[in-house]
């Protein structure tokens, strides 16, 4: 028993001096950590830095781009933000080239007029990728400007007449520029607005909205894709969502704070609880990566709850992280703060800029992001109460007037020059019905004269060949309706016949100007009768309503609204918000888009049970019969009504409509994934009908064509000239005849 107590005793002693000695080194690593939080969330706090990557394919050129013949150049725009400085902006030039005739084959690249590269190829083929580093600094009107150009020369002067067919360069979509920049750089809107990405996210407070937010939501991501840019909706993680953190990576420091520490094990992971959340933003996650973000109350108090609970943590597990903590919330995470009624403001969120709008401002913004506003905005907080296009006055818009300054083109063998305008920029009532083009041209190295063509949308409207005196000459085209769109651009193109002088000269490029006076002429709207007509019904003042239902499934419904009143041309600035209860809505005052909203005494030429659809024409004879249909959607211009409207109906969960789309000729569309998948004719009505097109004055009667005097004017001249030759030809020959005879005479 004496020896148990002695070894007790001596335990005791052993215990004691291990506490002296071991505590102190649990207490180090301990102090240790917590000084690494500090450090840690210091160095979060330095300047962010932005990565963006911008491919060919993104700017719509979804095809490699060939070039050809014995020359050719093409112009690249790529966005970048305006104003800003880029850091380790890289080219990534993808493309092959092809050599099958010989001789000397040789390509260039250049931004923004200064030369990068230059290869002579004397391969029969291969690949022409390459990367290169470009300068970085800042370009005031916001886009680096790629300039390729090809020359392959087979024959031994310069004009001898070799067209290489099988030599080429061609540029691949997947091109691509890529760069970053400092978040700090970007100071007010206008910056943060050139610094969009090409696929936007928008993020709103959840997927269930009221209807002030999603009003402001659908304004806002309307008026996104109407300037060419695709939207992904997102909403703000919440307590019980699941969410995949494997491309999350906790600092080591952190690690031990148990917010952080349920997010560091990688997969899946069930939100727990609101300080989850905070880390989350803290970590840069997916889920708060945002570029514009409708900050209503709700997004603002879940933000501050997050934020609230993850610092708390922090600062229990380290006192001296506060000062961080507090840097960290309020210049990184400032879209936690409330937003002023009708505020229109650059915030951060997880040290990323980010546009927030209030949703009583959204209306406003959706005028303020046009291309007429849009560089005004050069401020951090902007009290929005109207930013609108000036109403188009009288029967004309100038097209200098409509945003493209006056243009000249110093043209070899072709040039283009184009603008855009929208069909709201009319006066309320009238539609665009003949554009007038006035243009100058300088006389070239050869007598064949040059040619411009005119286009609206890919549709060739008219075409003249020009006097080039250097004087203006007007070239008048009628507008048909179907080729008109929400936004209608303008292409203009000029084609010369170079010369050279029997190789005594290089081809030389003279000027040619698209005026500032051309003008668009307005005429009165037409009845709608169709998609076509409907469109320029819907730009100007409208209604668009929605199901209830459709404001608590927000994230699935936004989209389809707003693909829908895109292709629609609603005007998201001029346009009234209506939530209905009910399965059918009165007709109201002015044209109207209704989602899955019927509106009350309409045709019933179309009807949507479950996956069945059924469509009939004008004259109740059954066009199509089909049920088991899905994901697809159900398009009718209603057109019988006191005002004419557009009724949307979804099939199952509707059309996943992730690309832009446009109404074609018809008034009932299916619409799927990839857009309109059907269009028809249901009511009768004539489709492709030549409004505004010139008849030819030729056909008919003789009688007619002598009377008219668009034929004394243009054929005369020619049958003058005719005559008179004729005439000359008839007197040489009696003169022969006459001559025979008096020879005749004396023999």
């Amino acid at each position: 028993m004496k020896n148990t107590k002695t070894a007790l005793s001596r335990n005791a002693v052993i215990a004691t001096l291990l506490a002296g000695t071991v505590a102190p080194v649990l207490l180090v690593p301990q102090e240790s950590h917590a000084g690494a939080i500090a450090d840690t969330l210091a160095a979060g706090t330095k300047d962010r830095v932005i990565t963006r990557k911008v491919t060919l394919e993104e700017l719509g050129i979804g095809t490699p781009v060939a070039l050809g013949s014995t020359g050719a150049e093409r112009d690249i725009y790529i966005p970048v933000p305006a104003g800003v400085e880029l850091i380790d902006p890289t080219l990534n030039f993808e493309g092959r080239y092809l050599r099958a005739d010989g001789g000397q084959t040789t390509y260039t690249l250049s931004v923004d007029d200064r030369m990068l590269l230059a290869r002579s190829p004397t391969d029969d083929g291969g690949a022409a990728d390459t990367s290169i580093g470009i300068d970085g600094a800042a370009r005031d009107n916001g886009f680096v400007h790629l300039k390729v150009n090809w020359s392959s020369a087979t024959g031994q002067y310069y004009c001898d007449d070799a067209r290489p067919i099988g030599n080429m360069l061609e540029i691949e979509p997947d091109t691509y520029l890529e760069y970053g920049y400092a978040a700090s750089a970007v100071k007010d809107i206008s910056m943060a607005w050139s610094a969009l990405p090409t696929e936007v996210t928008l993020l709103v407070s959840g997927s269930r909205l009221d209807k002030n937010s999603y009003d402001a939501a659908w304004r806002i991501g309307t008026a996104l894709q109407r300037d060419g840019k695709t939207v992904r909706t997102i909403a703000l993680p919440k307590v019980g969502d699941r969410i995949d953190t494997a491309a999350l990576t906790v600092p080591p420091s952190l690690a031990g704070v148990p917010a952080f520490k349920s997010l560091a094990g990688g997969g899946e992971v069930q939100i727990a609880n609101e300080a989850e959340i905070g880390a989350l933003m803290l970590l840069d996650a997916p889920q708060f990566s945002a570029d514009i973000a409708v900050a209503d109350g709700a997004m603002a108090e879940q933000l501050k709850a997050a934020l609230d609970a993850v610092s708390a943590e922090i600062v229990a597990a380290d006192g001296a992280a506060s000062a961080a903590v507090a840097t960290i919330r309020q210049d990184f995470n400032a879209l936690g703060q409330p937003v002023g009624s009708q505020t229109v403001g650059l915030r951060t969120l997880s040290g990323r800029p980010v546009i927030a709008v209030a949703p009583d401002a959204a209306n406003a913004a959706a005028g303020l992001f046009d291309t007429l506003w849009r560089q005004s905005a050069v401020s951090g907080d902007l009290t929005l109460a109207a930013a609108a296009m000036p109403p188009g006055e009288g029967d004309a818009i100038a097209l200098g007037a409509l945003g493209k300054a006056p243009s000249r083109l110093d043209v070899v063998a072709r040039g283009d020059w184009s603008t855009q305008f929208d069909l709201g920029t009319a006066a309320p009532g009238k539609v665009p019905s003949r554009l007038d083009l006035n243009v100058s041209a300088a006389p070239g190295a050869t007598a064949t004269l040059p040619v411009a063509s005119v286009s609206i949308n890919g549709y060739l409207l008219g075409a003249k060949q020009l006097k080039a005196d250097g004087t203006p000459e007007q070239i008048s085209v009628a507008i048909p309706a179907y080729t008109l769109l929400p936004r209608n651009v303008i292409n203009v193109e000029i084609q010369r016949q170079p010369a050279s002088d029997q190789c005594r000269e290089v081809p030389q490029a003279y000027p040619v100007a698209v005026l500032p006076d051309s003008r668009v002429v307005f005429k009165d709207a037409p009845a709608a009768d169709g998609f076509t007509t409907l469109v320029a019904k819907l730009a100007g003042d409208s209604e668009v309503a929605v199901p209830a239902a459709w404001l608590d499934d927000a994230l699935e419904t936004l989209p389809t609204v707003m693909g829908v009143a895109d292709a629609a041309g609603i005007a998201p600035a001029r346009a009234e918000f209506a939530v209905v209860d009910t399965a059918t809505a009165p007709v109201p005052d002015k044209p109207f888009l209704f989602f899955d909203v019927a509106p009350e005494k309409g045709a019933d030429r179309v009807s949507v049970t479950g996956d069945k659809i059924t469509i009939d024409s004008a004259r109740g004879e059954r066009l199509f019969d089909a049920a088991g249909l899905s994901d697809v959607s159900v398009a009718e211009a209603v057109l019988d009504q006191s005002q004419p409207g557009l009724y949307y109906r979804t099939v199952g969960a509707g059309a996943d409509l992730g690309k832009p789309f446009s109404f074609g000729q018809g008034d009932v569309a299916i619409i799927g994934e990839s857009g309109v998948l059907t269009a028809l004719n249901a009511s009768g009505n004539t489709v492709y009908a030549a409004s505004g097109a010139p008849l030819d004055e030729s056909n008919g009667s003789t009688l007619r064509l002598i009377t008219s005097p668009k034929f004394w004017l243009e054929q005369a001249p020619w049958a003058l000239t005719t005559l008179i030759i004729g005439g000359f030809i008839v007197l040489v020959l009696l003169a022969g005849i006459a001559r025979r005879r008096n020879r005749d005479k004396r023999d």
